[in-house]
């Protein structure tokens, strides 16, 4: 959530608790359709708000784990095969998919490779048995490298949910913006008579500024020393 839109978000939150706390004043404000809008609006921004912060939180779960899987497919699974093929398999080009992927690829073309490296040692699984890898060596590899999209899917699931909370935001915050111009104009009818409550509202209404750095505090010079004045000795 932006700094803007926390501060309006409070400033609709301080708006409710003004109509609570004067409750027998502006009882009909209180009990108006315009303020159960508002509060319908306010409950709606939290759920946004909860969204986007949790769907940020799982994305960076995701990319966490997929890192993980990342590393295990690399070192556990392909590593080995390809270091057993460059040892007791001939150099030819048709075994060029046992060679380990150069660079840091992206996780598409990795399980693309992972997947051709398992599609053609499985026609030498033989020998990388004989080398002494498991049985199932290839089941393995499929299975690391498509665990290796799970968390890619999850991810842009994540991205999903977080960009239609921030745009739900944004929506719900214009539409309780308009809802409290209406709070505005009863709450003005009622207090018009009580400028001191009115001038309270009308800051309760308005979002806080942007907070910005604190200015750093100006010391005050130090007063000169007092001029020392020599001691006048009497006879």
């Amino acid at each position: 959530m932006q700094i803007a839109q926390g501060n309006t978000l409070q400033s609709l939150r301080a708006v409710q608790a003004f109509l609570d706390a004067h409750a027998d004043l502006l009882a009909s404000v209180a009990n108006s359709g315009a303020r159960k809008k508002l509060d319908a609006q306010v409950e709606g921004l939290s759920t946004h708000v909860a969204t986007q912060s949790g769907s940020g939180l799982a994305s960076k779960g995701a990319t966490q784990k997929q890192r993980a899987l990342r590393l295990t497919l690399l070192q556990d699974h392909m590593a080995p095969i390809a270091r057993i093929a460059a040892a007791d398999l001939p150099h030819t080009p048709e075994l060029l998919p046992l060679k380990m992927p150069r660079g840091t690829p992206s996780t598409e073309t990795l399980f693309a490779a992972a997947t051709g490296m398992a599609d053609t040692a499985e026609r030498y699984s033989a020998v990388f048995i004989a080398a002494g890898l498991s049985q199932d060596f290839i089941a393995q590899l499929h299975a690391a490298a498509a665990a290796l999209l799970v968390p890619l899917d999850a991810r842009a699931q994540s991205r999903g949910s977080s960009q239609g909370a921030t745009q739900g935001l944004k929506a719900e915050l214009r539409s309780a913006r308009k809802t409290v111009r209406v709070l505005d104009a009863l709450v003005r009818r009622v207090l018009k008579a009580d400028p001191a409550l009115l001038a309270s509202w009308n800051a309760v209404k308005r979002p806080p500024a942007k907070t910005g750095k604190a200015a750093a505090p100006v010391t005050p010079p130090s007063p000169a020393p007092a001029a020392s004045h020599p001691t006048l000795v009497t006879a």
